[in-house]
């Protein structure tokens, strides 16, 4: 089968089938404690068999997300978040909380906030890849059978493997409602809003589940070039590029965006650059804090 390559923010994908390979102190009110505290998942049964056939499950998915499954196991993903995890200063603890995970995918923020004693961990994404922002001429270059790769085919081993209960759900942030979901306590969505072609359409209803109180964490590519005259906030249309990069943006750009969406403080945490991953060594990413 011939293979396509396709866009994924700074990294570059190969569809094969069914399968691709990618790359303020706001203060909360009180949380409401859970029914059981959150513990450390148990490692996964040390039985040969057992060991052999997660390490089998893992082998057959291309992950995006670099994730521990189990001590010496962790997936061969594109992207290690680890080593840059502080710079999204998240709480140590976040005992009570109900957070959602915006475009989860393979799942690794969602398992870090469970890790971190939520209360409930909610995580989203679209259900196959003919689901994202495709520009027309694009999606009409890709087979059915590739419009039909799911998104985040990780997911699932990772869950098990890690005893998770975040509970997954095929929504797309356009269709985010609190009449669905409820709202949240912290919400996060990271790396999205240059794949999509109405990206303030889905700050906005990040706000919107977004409950009084709580914060947004919102991080994404940015082109320091575009802060060049910081009263003019810019960003850079990229025509859905690659197949997903609509757009490239000014931190500035970033922060308005946040505030025209409704959040009435948004602070800047970080700026960084991707760390021992060479497809995004030049990437620049700022991360952002938004509350009332």
């Amino acid at each position: 089968m011939p293979t396509r390559t396709l866009q994924l923010g700074p990294l570059q994908l190969s569809l094969f089938g069914t399968r691709f390979r990618l790359g303020m102190e706001i203060s909360l009110r009180r949380p409401r404690q859970p029914d059981n505290r959150w513990n450390p998942p148990p490692v996964p049964a040390t039985q040969d068999a057992t060991s052999s056939d997660l390490e089998r499950r893992v082998a057959g998915i291309e992950w995006y997300h670099t994730i521990e499954l189990a001590p010496g196991l962790v997936t061969p993903g594109v992207v290690d978040h680890r080593p840059m995890l502080h710079q999204y200063q998240l709480p140590e603890r976040m005992d009570g909380l109900r957070v959602l995970d915006v475009a989860t995918f393979d799942g690794y923020w969602a398992f870090e906030f469970e890790r971190r004693g939520a209360a409930e961990v909610v995580a989203i994404d679209v259900p196959s890849f003919g689901d994202v922002d495709l520009p027309p001429r694009r999606r009409a270059a890709h087979s059915a059978e590739e419009l039909a790769v799911a998104m985040g085919q990780g997911f699932d081993v990772a869950r098990a493997a890690l005893n998770s209960k975040v509970r997954r759900e095929r929504i797309n942030v356009y269709d985010l409602s609190p009449d669905q979901l409820g709202t949240f306590d912290l919400v996060h969505i990271g790396d999205v809003l240059l794949h999509l072609r109405d990206p303030l359409r889905a700050l906005w209803n990040v706000r919107r589940m977004t409950r009084p109180g709580g914060i947004a964490i919102v991080s994404d590519v940015f082109n320091a070039d575009l802060d060049r005259h910081e009263e003019v906030p810019l960003m850079e249309y990229n025509r859905g590029r690659g197949d997903t990069i609509w757009w490239r943006f000014g931190a500035n750009t970033l922060r308005r965006m946040l505030e025209d969406a409704g959040f009435d403080r948004v602070e800047e945490v970080a700026r960084f650059r991707y760390a021992g991953v060479t497809q995004l060594a030049r990437t620049s990413h700022v991360v952002f804090r938004a509350g009332d």
